[in-house]
């Protein structure tokens, strides 16, 4: 089976991505969030939508999606107060996300199955997830009763109990912790000068998990962490393969350069992936 992973797009799409991945052989497309660009209004709701666009996706909302700039400032420097500012307006938000995304669903804590064949399944994974602890605490109570990491983990675990395929692909839109704490590893604190991990422990623990009682994750599919470190002037590893599992982060930022647009080829042939990041003039 062939996909695409689509990472934070931060604005960055046209009709020409749309005709493209229309008359695309992929099986399915998957999109990690983060849509939109800060507007002089000051939306983060995406410019563009994908109403033409008839591929079978799928899509997490990223910290960058229904949320709120209050919001973002509230995660970044840990204030309550703005937290809770950020907070309001959330569900509608979301809802005008929901609108200017369709027919593409905006996703999370759900599954889906992408082969009943291949006995592949999909789990998508907590939304607006940004690393480093647990984020938009507040949304997530409003939209999916989820209010701590551990009620997260519990979340995903059910998840994963209900599905009967064997093969699990992830979708979120950070990736896990535990690979690696580099400034250039996958989900590595590129923003410290001493580095640190910041992947999602919540979502690691379900992955976890989900080997523990016999399933295969041949796939964790993310985003967040942009490729490119320009205070390093390096990029940072997109790719990561361990334990059976390969992990890709699609986050190429800005993913339009002229005429060339990025997205990641992902592979699955039943046992092994093969993840190619391309970049295609069109």
């Amino acid at each position: 089976m062939k996909f695409a992973l689509i990472g934070d797009i931060h604005g960055f799409w046209n009709e020409k991505d749309v005709q493209f991945f229309n008359e695309s052989d992929y099986d399915a497309l998957f999109f990690t969030g983060d849509l939109g660009r800060i507007r002089a209004t000051g939306s983060l709701l995406p410019n563009f939508n994908f109403g033409t666009l008839t591929k079978r996706s799928f899509l997490i909302p990223g910290n960058w999606d229904g949320t709120s700039i209050l919001g973002i400032l509230g995660e970044i420097t840990n204030l309550s107060a703005l937290k809770y500012l950020g907070s309001i307006g959330y569900l509608n938000r979301m809802k005008a996300l929901s609108n200017v995304i369709r027919p593409i669903p905006a996703m999370g804590y759900s599954t889906a199955v992408l082969s009943e064949e291949h006995s592949l399944a999909l789990i998508v994974g907590r939304p607006h997830a940004m690393g480093s602890g647990f984020s938009f605490q507040r949304n997530l109570s409003q939209s999916y009763l989820v209010n701590t990491k551990e009620e997260s983990v519990s979340k995903l675990k059910k998840l994963i109990d209900s599905i009967k395929q064997e093969n699990l692909f992830f979708l979120s839109h950070n990736g896990p912790s535990g690979l690696g704490s580099e400034r250039t590893s996958i989900y590595g604190s590129d923003f410290l000068k001493e580095g640190g991990d910041n992947g999602d422990d919540d979502l690691a623990e379900a992955i976890r998990y989900a080997k523990e009682i016999g399933k295969k994750v041949p796939a964790v599919l993310s985003g967040h962490m942009h490729h490119t470190i320009p205070a390093l002037k390096k990029n940072r590893e997109a790719l990561h393969y361990t334990n059976g599992t390969f992990y890709v982060n699609g986050a190429m930022v800005p993913r339009i350069k002229g005429k060339r647009h990025f997205h990641t080829k992902i592979e699955w042939n039943g046992s092994s992936i093969t993840a190619i990041p391309l970049w295609l003039e069109y």
